[in-house]
């Protein structure tokens, strides 16, 4: 742990990879009596699905102990530093954690902003306030479920959905001018002191953070690469001596570090 933290002292620039791995555990919804509830009143109306991601929003909003602490860790480890994360999470944490909003970014979209089910003119809309507060009144029994209005596109009168990997036509513009920032920053980690942390990047968006990564430390010589994962934390041999498995859930990893001094 505290070789880690040297390394990242040390370093001029740091890179961290947040991974499937990492992303809140949406079982935890189950936890919640009324979301349960919920699900039984919805059954298996497809008019009623919107509610869902709605619910799952408001339900983050309450925050875990569990993820809160790992991200303050990780805004503490990153403090003063030049950085970049790439989170592959939908859960929008990484946005709570007292980082540089410019410095962050998240090809998978998350509850920050709805798009067009059409994807109409690639066009992203904040959440609409009276959908989000009936949801919340629904929540709190304070109104009845057929009171419920499906939120609409405004420009062609399609449906409504967070902008998130999933939707039928995806809208990347939420994420695009954030990505063209990073691939910037990336070129200037060129032959300099580079350390990679790579959190809980499995094999279900590979050639997001944990294929490039690898590319990333095998060309830059002065590069070191820490691999977190329960299961697929192997190195390959080409940059076997330039970086560190460790076969470790990366939330409990992350959490661990607080231990130490910084």
């Amino acid at each position: 742990m505290q070789e880690l933290i040297t390394r990242v002292k040390d370093a001029e620039l740091v890179l961290v990879g947040l991974g499937e791995g990492f992303q809140y555990d949406w079982d935890a919804l189950l936890r919640d009596d009324r979301y349960r509830e919920i699900e039984q009143e919805i059954g298996h109306e497809e008019k009623y699905v919107w509610i869902v991601p709605f619910l799952q929003r408001m339900i983050l909003q309450k925050r875990d102990e569990r993820w809160e602490k790992a991200y303050r860790i990780l805004g503490e480890l990153l403090r003063d530093k030049n950085y970049f994360v790439v989170s592959l999470c939908m859960d929008d944490y990484l946005y709570n954690a007292g980082l540089d909003e410019k410095r962050l970014v998240t090809p998978c979209g998350g509850f920050r902003r709805m798009q067009c089910d059409r994807n109409c003119e690639g066009t992203l809309w904040e959440v609409p306030k009276e959908s989000y507060q009936a949801v919340l009144q629904y929540y709190r029994k304070e109104l009845s479920l057929s009171a419920l209005e499906e939120p609409i596109c405004e420009k062609c009168g399609a449906k409504l959905r967070f902008n998130q990997l999933g939707v039928s036509r995806y809208a990347e513009e939420g994420y695009l001018e954030q990505w063209h920032i990073y691939t910037k920053w990336l070129q200037g980690t060129v032959n300099r002191n580079l350390c990679v942390l790579e959190l809980g990047a499995g094999m279900e968006y590979p050639s997001i953070i944990r294929f490039p990564f690898e590319k990333v430390v095998y060309y830059n010589k002065k590069a070191f690469l820490y691999r977190v994962h329960p299961q697929l934390y192997q190195l390959g041999e080409e940059i076997a001596d330039r970086g560190e498995g460790i076969a470790m859930d990366p939330l409990d990893f992350l959490r661990s570090l607080g231990s130490n001094d910084f």
